[in-house]
């Protein structure tokens, strides 16, 4: 009887055994899960604090108003353009006039825009180079005793409402003054006719120009520029108008 029971508490106390053991193994993985969860954690902390530390840190000297500054249009035209007496001076400089230049007109409001060209008669030219001042005197002929047949002639254009046209005075280097003289065509041949007008000119302006006319256009180039340009002198030039 004794011998039974021992052998049935044998077999009785098996299942508990097992129990307890899967019972520790089941403990023992959900530890080590954690602790796998627990160091998974930490690593990915620590690349995101390295992540964070390695970014450099951006420039606020923009936020803060150290931009570069930049050149303004107006103080770059104030520092690289040359004063216009400098380059006017330079340009005269540059060029030798032994003779009185052609003087072209142009009529600005044409759409063709074609230069008149005229040529000088009667002038008084001096120059000055190396070898020292040179003059020369040249003599044309009187305003009114002009050739209709070969002087030049100029075709006003008849613009509605005008007296008289502007036009552009141009040349190598401008006059310093102009002097324009005016006679009726109807004078020609007439030496003792008075003018009609004479009316005095900068170089800036457009001198005005009426059909029917004899003009004489004295250019003058003052002596008292000839440190900034090596010439100087005065020139007649006659042109009649239809």
């Amino acid at each position: 009887m004794m011998e039974w029971k021992f052998t049935t508490c044998q077999f009785a106390a098996m299942p508990i055994r097992m129990v307890v053991g899967k019972r520790k193994e089941d403990f023992l993985m959900k530890k080590s899960c954690a602790v796998f969860i627990a160091i998974l954690l930490l690593s990915l902390t620590a690349a995101c604090a390295g992540r964070t530390a390695a970014r450099p840190v951006e420039s606020t000297e923009t936020e803060s108003g150290s931009t570069p500054e930049t050149e303004t249009p107006s103080e770059a035209e104030s520092t690289s353009a040359p004063a216009p007496s400098a380059a006017t001076a330079t340009a005269h400089a540059d060029v030798l006039l032994t003779a009185p230049p052609e003087i072209s007109l142009t009529d600005p409001l044409s759409s063709t825009y074609a230069a008149f060209t005229l040529r000088s008669g009667t002038s008084e030219w001096s120059w000055a180079d190396k070898d020292g001042i040179t003059s020369s005197i040249a003599c044309g002929c009187a305003p009114l005793d002009l050739d209709p047949e070969q002087a030049a002639t100029l075709d006003v254009p008849d613009y509605n409402r005008m007296d008289s046209v502007p036009y552009l005075l141009s040349c190598v280097i401008l006059p310093d003054r102009v002097l324009l003289r005016e006679w009726d065509i109807q004078d020609l041949g007439s030496t003792d006719a008075e003018p009609l007008s004479e009316t005095q000119y900068s170089e800036a302006l457009p001198i005005e120009l009426k059909k029917s006319r004899v003009y004489e256009l004295v250019a003058v180039w003052e002596e008292e520029k000839q440190e900034e340009r090596s010439f100087w002198g005065e020139a007649s030039y006659l042109f009649l108008t239809e």
